[in-house]
């Protein structure tokens, strides 16, 4: 069961880094556009010269980007650490299922580490 259970979760974790990869390579080297989670509105600063009229659209696709970038560099963590705890799982497995076919290899320090 632990042998099923960890390659579902090498395949979860994989699925999710080459999704978190994909996302970001599409975003980034192919210029899709990103959801706007934040819209700053333009500013209006008053000089002694005037008002001068700040726009905020460029640093609003800069702030999303950013967080688009750190959203997808914590899914692309999630998926290394489900590979990882399913590949702790299968070397279990193998290490529970090498120590059954020689109970006696324990004893000698040579065969442990052949395990």
């Amino acid at each position: 069961m632990n042998k099923i259970f960890g390659y579902l979760l090498i395949c979860a974790g994989l699925l999710l880094a080459f999704f978190a990869l994909i996302g970001m390579y599409k975003v980034f080297a192919g210029g899709n556009a990103v959801m706007p989670i934040v819209q700053l509105a333009d500013m209006q600063l008053n000089t002694a010269y005037g008002p001068v009229l700040v726009p905020m659209k460029s640093i609003s696709q800069v702030i999303n980007l950013l967080l688009f970038a750190v959203f997808m560099a914590f899914v692309l963590s999630v998926g290394a650490k489900l590979a990882g705890t399913g590949n702790g799982l299968l070397k279990a497995e193998r290490i529970y299922d090498a120590l059954r076919e020689n109970p006696s290899a324990l004893q000698n320090k040579d065969q442990v580490s052949k395990l």
